[in-house]
C-alpha cells in the first residue's frame, strides 16, 4: 500500500467506526539508523499522545528491511519517538523492493525472517508489541508455514498473512484455506488478508481461514465504508446499503481539501486518480467517472467531474461507535 495509505487517508478511513488499528506505509530501512524526520513523515501521528488517528484508532509504524542490526537500531529510534507498536513487512511484492532485498524477498529463507523479527523484538523488549506480515511464500508455498513459525518463534505477537505468493502478486484468487493451515499451527493471533472486497468476501475469508480477524487493504480504498459495513453486520445482523457515489465523491473531495494545503495540486490530482482507480474496480459509477476525468490535469476540473447531483443527500450509515462485537 505504499503511496496510498498516508496519514490523511488513515484519518478519513477511520472517521467511521470499523477499524481496530491501522498501519503506516513502510519506512524503508537499509543499513543505518534513520533521522526522526523520516519517522514523522511516515507517521505524523507520533506527534500526538497515544499515536492514533484523530478519531482515536491506534497506528502501528511499519518497517521494511532485511539487515537485523539496522532494523534493531531503527526499532529503538521508533521507540524513543513514541511508537506504540511496530509492524515488519515481509509481504511487499514490488520488484524494486525485492531487488533491493526487502519485503517478500526474505520469504525464500525462514532463517532471515527469524533474524529480522528477533532483532526487532530484542531491541524493544516488552515495551511495545512487534507484529509481522507475510505472504504464502516467494515463488511457491513450500516455506509458508516455516516462515510463519519463524515470526512466532522470534517474538512476533501477531501475524498477518496475505493469501498469495509474491509471484502471484494480486492475481485472484487469494488462498484463504492456506492461511487456515498456518492459523492451525500458530499460537499467536493470525489475521487473514487478500481479496476482501465485500461483506461476503469477509465471511468467506473468515470461514476458510478460521481466523477471527481480517486485514483490509485495497478493499478499504475500493469501498471506504467496508469496515463499517462489516462492523454493523457483526453487531446487528443487518446489511447496510451499497455505498452510493455521493459518499465516495465526498471522501475524495475531503481528501483533496486536506492534501492541497501541503502538496502541489498536480500531486493531489494524481493521488485522487489513484484512489479513484481503486474504487472503479468494484463500482460502476466510479468506473464511469474515472473514464471521464482520467486525462484531466487541473485539480478543480477533476473535482468538478466527481461532483454528485446537486439534489443528493448525505447517505445515512447507521453505525454506532459502541458496536464492538468483533475486530474487523
Amino acid at each position: 500500500m505504499e503511496g496510498v495509505i498516508d496519514a490523511v487517508t488513515r484519518d478519513l478511513l477511520t472517521r467511521t467506526p470499523g477499524f481496530d488499528w491501522v498501519v503506516t506505509e513502510f519506512v524503508r530501512v537499509v543499513d543505518a539508523r534513520l533521522p526522526p524526520r523520516v519517522f514523522h513523515r511516515h507517521c505524523p501521528e507520533l506527534a500526538h499522545p497515544g499515536v492514533t488517528t484523530p478519531s482515536g484508532v491506534p497506528v502501528q509504524l511499519q518497517l521494511l528491511g532485511s539487515d537485523p542490526e539496522a532494523l534493531a537500531a531503527n526499532a529503538r529510534q521508533a521507540l524513543r519517538l513514541g511508537a506504540t507498536g511496530l509492524d515488519l513487512n515481509f509481504g511487499c511484492p514490488a520488484k524494486l523492493v525485492n531487488r533491493h532485498d526487502g519485503g517478500a524477498s526474505l520469504l525464500r529463507d525462514p532463517r532471515r525472517v527469524h533474524a529480522a523479527v528477533s532483532a526487532v523484538s530484542r531491541a524493544v523488549g516488552d515495551e511495545i508489541p512487534v507484529t509481522a506480515k507475510i505472504r504464502l511464500g516467494f515463488s511457491d508455498r513450500r516455506l509458508a508455514l516455516a516462515c510463519a513459525l519463524a515470526t512466532q518463534e522470534a517474538g512476533a505477537r501477531r501475524l498477518v498473512v496475505h493469501g498469495r505468493t509474491r509471484d502471484e502478486g494480486y492475481r485472484p484468487p487469494a488462498h484463504w484455506e492456506w492461511i487456515g493451515r498456518i492459523h492451525q499451527r500458530l499460537s499467536i493471533p493470525v489475521v487473514a488478508n487478500g481479496d476482501i472486497w465485500t461483506l461476503e468476501d469477509y465471511w468467506k475469508a473468515r470461514t476458510l481461514s478460521g481466523c477471527r480477524d481480517v486485514m483490509l487493504g485495497r478493499g478499504a480504498l475500493a469501498d471506504p465504508w467496508l469496515a463499517a459495513r462489516i462492523r454493523h453486520w457483526q453487531a446487528t445482523g443487518e446489511r447496510l446499503p451499497d455505498t452510493p457515489w455521493e459518499a465516495r465523491a465526498r471522501i475524495l473531495a475531503d481528501f483533496a481539501a486536506l492534501q492541497r494545503s501541503t502538496l502541489p495540486t498536480r500531486v493531489v490530482t494524481a493521488l485522487i486518480k489513484q484512489w479513484l482507480n481503486h474504487m472503479r474496480q468494484r463500482d460502476h459509477e466510479a468506473a464511469r467517472r474515472f473514464q471521464a476525468v482520467k486525462r484531466l490535469r487541473e485539480l478543480d476540473a477533476l473535482l468538478a467531474g466527481l461532483e454528485p447531483p446537486a439534489t443528493a443527500n448525505r447517505p445515512p450509515f447507521p453505525v454506532r461507535a459502541d458496536h464492538r462485537a468483533e475486530p474487523a
